[in-house]
């Protein structure tokens, strides 16, 4: 079957319906394995370039073998950006040209028609929905006015029923001229996207022994948000993480080791590291990073964690909220949360609520201990001195050694870097004022 049968079977409904139903899989699962993916990059190549693929172990024969393609950060922010699942579905089927032609058409046919309206703001909004899909707009706008009869038109497309499915309405609806509008800009800059990358390095399937367990945190990787948020999220579309491919939060029982815990609580790890890094800092009495209790809250169920960093002469600069340091420190190692998070003060929020069950857990477990302050004070988060004592021997040495340096060094680079800019800001400010 040569590319352009390819492309013109995508136009029939059972088989554009059939790949929307593999998209589904992609997003609730936060990945495909390779023989069902084979059939989704064929019909839309471009995703190639914007799936992680996951390759075998390191200790596999078939280490080249890919196993599975995964959500990357540019496929989770066009999610984010759009209203639902169903435009999502329909953005990345519209990589495929043949399948947004139409779609162009009808925004083409929409500009035209708000180009002839007296209020001259009616294109001009109907333009800044578009984004920067608009040059393909007015593309098609200028290929249509040099052809005879080629007049773009408002009419119902070869995938209209399909449309409807995922929508409740077709685009050529007069309700449809928003979504039409956000899938069209999101499958622009999707498509904007693979032209300026190369298909991604595959990554390693994620350790589930305890051998391994820093490997898990290379770039590339998802890590799916904690069990209060995607229970939360799940309300709408339910959402099985497959925790061969992602970060995943597993059950563990009471009996379990730290270092079992570790391989399959990857939060715990992460909050555990940052107290590490907290301790080490703090000997070597060249300022610190805090972590703080707004007075007033409960330390076994915070609304909030407030992160600050501690100069050598005692000056404090506020880095935000817990939830705010971690999604910055997440982006500084290239490991997207999924499902993807905005920076909104609602979603933020959000998640610090979806950490508070996490810091119960440390707590209990002696992971982190809780210091009360004075009255109006803030309390203090710290390492629980059984466990900073743990991490020195084994079998969490060599974890909380040179397995993790990596994660290590990101922790306290961004808390430095995040004091110096704030310093040198709040210094502008004074200046100018």
């Amino acid at each position: 079957m040569d590319s352009n049968t390819q492309a013109s079977s995508l136009l029939k409904y059972k088989t554009a319906q059939s790949l929307c139903q593999l998209l589904d899989i992609l997003w609730s699962s936060g990945g495909l394995v390779d023989s069902k993916a084979v059939a989704l990059l064929t019909a839309i190549p471009t995703l190639k370039t914007l799936l992680q693929p996951i390759a075998g172990s390191e200790d596999s024969d078939e280490e080249s073998e890919i196993y599975a393609y995964c959500l990357s950060s540019p496929s989770l922010n066009a999610y984010n950006e759009l209203s639902q699942l169903g435009e999502w579905q329909l953005a990345l089927l519209g990589l495929n040209p043949e399948v947004r032609a139409h779609w162009l058409n009808l925004a083409a046919a929409r500009c035209r028609e708000a180009g002839a309206m007296n209020d001259p703001m009616v294109l001009v909004k109907l333009i800044q929905q578009l984004g920067n899909a608009s040059e393909w707009v007015l593309a098609q706008l200028e290929n249509t006015s040099v052809s005879a009869g080629a007049t773009p038109q408002i009419a119902a497309g070869p995938l209209a029923q399909l449309e409807r499915d995922l929508l409740g309405h077709s685009l050529n609806d007069n309700a449809a001229i928003p979504a039409l509008c956000r899938i069209l800009r999101a499958c622009f800059k999707l498509h904007t996207l693979s032209e300026q990358t190369e298909a991604l390095t595959p990554i390693q399937l994620v350790d589930t022994s305890a051998k391994q367990l820093a490997n898990n945190w290379c770039r590339g990787r998802l890590l799916a948000l904690p069990d209060a948020f995607l229970s939360e999220h799940s309300l709408n579309q339910p959402l099985k993480p497959n925790d061969d491919w992602l970060l995943v939060s597993r059950p563990v029982n009471d009996e379990a080791k730290l270092i079992e815990c570790f391989a399959h609580q990857p939060w715990w790890l992460l909050l555990s590291l940052v107290s590490f890094v907290q301790d080490a800092w703090a000997a070597e009495q060249r300022g610190g990073l805090l972590l703080t209790l707004p007075a007033g809250q409960n330390a076994f169920a915070p609304s909030q964690v407030n992160v600050a960093v501690q100069g050598i002469d005692g000056d404090e600069v506020s880095l935000g909220s817990l939830a705010e340091f971690l999604m910055q420190l997440l982006g500084e190692l290239n490991i997207a949360l999924y499902p993807e998070l905005n920076n909104s003060a609602e979603d933020i929020q959000r998640l610090n609520r979806a950490l508070s069950p996490l810091i119960a857990e440390l707590l209990a477990n002696k992971i982190w201990q809780f210091t009360e302050a004075g009255r109006g004070e803030p309390g203090h988060y710290r390492i629980h001195p059984d466990f900073s004592d743990a991490c020195y021997s084994l079998p969490l040495a060599p974890l909380f050694g040179y397995k993790s340096q990596h994660l290590q060094q990101a922790i306290k680079q961004l808390a430095q870097t995040s004091y110096v800019n704030k310093r040198s800001a709040s210094s502008a400010n004074r200046i100018n004022s």
